[in-house]
């Protein structure tokens, strides 16, 4: 299967779906779908969608000996810079300043970055390891909610994201359904159009005149709400059936939690190396990072695929949050965490709920996938700045510690990241061998975080792990500087 470009999908007239199939949808049986929970769509029109999504194991195999090999290849990679550092009488661990072991200035710095890395690295497994997620309560508690799905060039795909809010196990006379269209040129209106009139009244169509870019597609989104909370889910992701019901439980039993990040896995995991990778990081940093957060009340980023936020929180920032600028720039990315960050500073809590689960569609190739990671830098250091001067005020009573040293090393890893990559570049110009020496250290640093993924499944996926922490040091180590360098740059960029 080629990236997923749906938004490229034209369906001709025999091709679309009508109203009686999307209604059949309804009851007919699951698709076996390749490791994910399927939508109950069995329909052949609506077959075509969720396969252009996510193919049955029938049509696009997952293959276990290309597992097999790729994994084998990331510890035998592994195991051989072990054996490099051993064969050279050395520590396999590279841990010691490269400068020698005299107390200059060189080697203070890499024994403080050190110890402050490895601090941090164990007491965010610690603090992640007692984290437990809210169970959902009875039907009879749940209040009305709205759900925000706001979409551009989409095409098909928002109809599987539609009716799998649909087809969520929440009661039906408090669900509401506001599907956004944020000016499309594509068919993407034709799509709402069509699953808002089989189910009249649930599913409520908003065509925005023009593209204003996905924080006002929310904003419209926001202001016409009418549930006591609010969830927002992208139009190229897919619920499971608890997931709106389990995502709201943080805020019916804290009335201290406006913000509720769910937990978001890979839709297209299994498509090549790439979406493998990814898969893997996610565990570690969409689920144990914020699981970590969660213990304070502070998860930092609520993610645009699955997240709920109280209705009355949202409206308080409303106006600063959709008319914020940086630098002089209006703020047209990050709009997740931007909303977060409002909410944080207003002294309010946020949680991570891992039992509310998205899949959502990631790029599969290296261009679409370093943009995305650059469009989501960018957000992440723009909301550290803004959080900085916040962090001197009384801007919470409790749990301050933590998301302030965490605010505060995002912050200073720039810094300290560059000049130990210049120092680790003029050192490894000197002794290449040493390089074997930082892989192991990466590589079990990463095995480490990956085993995390054991507590919500168990495979050897973990694995992929190691792979991406190889990657990122070879191929996206460019990424942070370019991000801060090229901070005022609010484009899109995978559309």
């Amino acid at each position: 299967m080629s990236e997923v470009s749906l938004s490229s999908v034209a369906f001709t007239p025999s091709g679309s779906f009508s109203d009686a199939e999307v209604h059949a949808a309804r009851t007919e049986e699951p698709l076996p779908h390749r490791g994910v929970t399927p939508l109950p769509l069995k329909t052949a029109a609506l077959r075509s969608v969720v396969h252009v999504a996510m193919p049955p194991s029938g049509e696009v195999r997952r293959s276990p000996w290309f597992d097999i090999v790729a994994k084998g290849a990331i510890m035998l990679g592994l195991a051989a810079a072990f054996g490099i550092a051993l064969a050279r009488n050395q520590n396999p661990f590279f841990v010691t300043a490269p400068a020698g072991e005299s107390l200059t200035a060189a080697t203070i710095f890499w024994k403080l970055l050190g110890f402050v890395g490895t601090a941090y690295f164990f007491l965010t497994i610690y603090f992640a390891m007692r984290y437990r997620a809210v169970e959902s309560l009875a039907d009879a508690k749940l209040p009305k909610l709205t759900v925000v799905v706001p979409a551009y060039n989409e095409g098909p795909m928002v109809r599987v994201s539609l009716l799998s809010a649909l087809e969520n196990r929440y009661p039906a006379d408090r669900l509401e359904i506001l599907a956004i269209d944020d000016g499309s040129t594509d068919d993407t209106w034709e799509h709402i159009q069509a699953v808002a009139r089989a189910f009249p009244g649930r599913v409520i169509p908003v065509k925005q005149p023009k593209n204003g870019g996905k924080r006002e597609a929310l904003r419209t989104g926001f202001e016409r709400a009418t549930g006591e909370f609010i969830v927002t889910v992208d139009s190229d992701s897919q619920l499971e059936p608890d997931a709106l019901r389990n995502i709201v439980a943080p805020m019916l039993v804290d009335e201290r939690v406006h913000a509720v990040a769910g937990k978001v896995l890979v839709l297209n995991r299994y498509e090549n190396l790439f979406t493998r990778f990814l898969s893997a990081r996610f565990f570690v940093t969409f689920d144990l990072l914020r699981a970590a957060q969660s213990r304070f009340g502070a998860v930092l980023c609520t993610p645009g695929a699955l997240s709920a936020y109280r209705t009355s929180g949202v409206r308080e920032v409303l106006n600063d949050w959709a008319t914020q600028t940086f630098l002089g720039a209006p703020c047209t990315i990050g709009e997740d965490r931007a909303l977060n960050t409002w909410l944080l500073r207003q002294g309010y809590r946020a949680v991570y709920q891992a039992n509310a689960i998205v899949r959502t569609i990631m790029p599969t190739d290296f261009k679409r996938i370093t943009k995305m990671m650059t469009r989501w830098e960018r957000g992440n250091i723009r909301e550290d700045l803004v959080m900085l001067p916040v962090l001197a005020t009384n801007w919470r009573r409790e749990d301050r510690f933590w998301p302030t040293f965490e605010i505060l090393l995002e912050i200073m890893q720039y810094p300290a990241g560059y000049l130990a990559f210049a120092m680790s570049i003029h050192h490894f110009v000197q002794q290449p061998a040493d390089l074997a020496r930082v892989a192991v250290s990466l590589g079990v640093g990463a095995l480490i975080q990956s085993l995390y993924a054991l507590r919500s499944e168990r495979s050897t996926d973990f694995v992929y792990g190691v792979g991406y922490a190889f990657w990122a040091f070879l191929g996206l180590q460019w990424i942070s500087p370019y991000s801060l360098l090229t901070l005022r740059d609010g484009r899109w960029m995978t559309r």
